[in-house]
């Protein structure tokens, strides 16, 4: 799937006459592509694959819809032949934090070891933590979100370091992933994908000033004059200027999933856990990527009413796919975020979020 996708690519990209435009879920969904895909076949490649991209696109109706379902199906496999789902085990561990009546939060230091079983809304089979924690990545990320970039590299959800939130039922054997997220160690840096190309280009508008950065960032005096004040220059400085770099993390996947109806609740928790396991951790600074809107208008309205310890720092920002859906680029203040999650509780977080809102419409 991955060769057939990326060869197609390369011919849409050709037919566009353009280097790089909009991502893959643009580049499938464009005139060009359903002229190609299913309809023309690939002298590049072996026969059969034409044969597997028209029956992708027959029943699928989108190669990467396809190789998506087959992502799943295989994750979800994996945990059935590798385990017996039989068993009972105790869920929880000695790091596990009472965040709210059944919910628990904590940090796992790497999920491929991690032998427990969890319940997902998207299996009806108990999964191990690292299948549970992929299979909501695609779930939420690439099929809801179409992120099909994140298929070439779903394994990176599979290990290493998480955040994990979930919810235990009397009614249920095994407990519930409500949220996770992915801890990228300051020692990986070069692979951080707050730092990838992509989100290091021109395209972003910078959103932070660089009279103000000393204040929050010391070190910073000495760096800024040998860089110009673009967004990534700002952002490479930023973290080259922290001293104590045990002290800061990238977090990614940050995902969060659940009935509709307690979402928001659910998004409540899952920022307030990850704050307080972070902070607690020592990780004082996250470089992180946002857009969905509730945090955004939440951090925005904290920083306006915390001027002297924002919450979040917002650098850049871009409207990626041209949706107007905004998405930001910024450093979180751990210490100031856990504060503030533990003195507003989810009514109040709500209206603060209405405040934000309300206040945008009327600029």
């Amino acid at each position: 799937m991955q060769h057939i996708v990326e060869s197609r690519k390369e011919t849409i990209l050709a037919k566009l006459n353009a280097p790089s435009t909009g991502n893959l879920n643009y580049l499938f969904s464009t005139k060009e592509a359903q002229e190609i895909i299913g309809k023309q076949p690939n002298h590049t490649l072996p026969p059969h694959y034409f044969t597997i991209e028209k029956s992708a696109q027959n029943v699928f109706g989108c190669l990467l819809s396809c190789w998506t379902e087959f992502e799943i199906f295989l994750t979800i496999q994996n945990s059935i032949n590798s385990y017996q789902l039989g068993s009972v085990q105790s869920h929880q561990s000695a790091l596990s934090e009472k965040i709210n009546e059944h919910y628990h939060y904590e940090i796992v230091s790497d999920i491929a070891a991690d032998k427990r079983l969890f319940q997902t809304e998207f299996s009806k089979y108990p999964l191990l933590l690292s299948d549970a924690i992929v299979l909501i990545n695609i779930a939420t990320f690439i099929k809801e979100h179409k992120w099909y970039e994140m298929l070439t590299c779903l394994d990176i959800s599979s290990k290493g370091e998480h955040f994990i939130l979930y919810q235990l039922n009397e009614k249920k054997i095994y407990p519930t992933i409500i949220s996770s997220a992915l801890i990228e160690a300051y020692q990986d840096k070069k692979n951080w994908l707050f730092f990838n190309d992509f989100f290091q280009s021109d395209q972003w508008k910078s959103e932070s000033s660089t009279e103000s950065l000393p204040s929050f960032f010391p070190q910073i005096k000495t760096k800024l004059n040998t860089y110009e004040a673009s967004s990534s220059a700002i952002e490479n400085t930023i973290f080259s200027s922290i001293v104590n770099k045990v002290s800061t993390c990238g977090v990614i996947r940050f995902t969060v999933n659940g009935e509709s109806s307690k979402m928001n609740y659910y998004m409540y928790l899952a920022q307030k856990g990850l704050a307080n396991a972070l902070y607690k951790s020592g990780r004082h600074t996250i470089f992180s990527i946002i857009e969905q809107p509730a945090m955004v208008f939440f951090y925005q309205k904290m920083n306006q009413i915390n001027q002297d310890a924002p919450v979040f720092m917002f650098t850049s920002s871009q409207d990626i796919n041209k949706s107007g859906l905004i998405t930001y680029k910024g450093i979180c203040f751990t210490k100031n975020t856990s504060n503030v999650f533990n003195q507003y509780d989810f009514k109040s977080y709500n209206v603060k979020i209405i405040q934000r809102r309300k206040e945008l419409k009327q600029e």
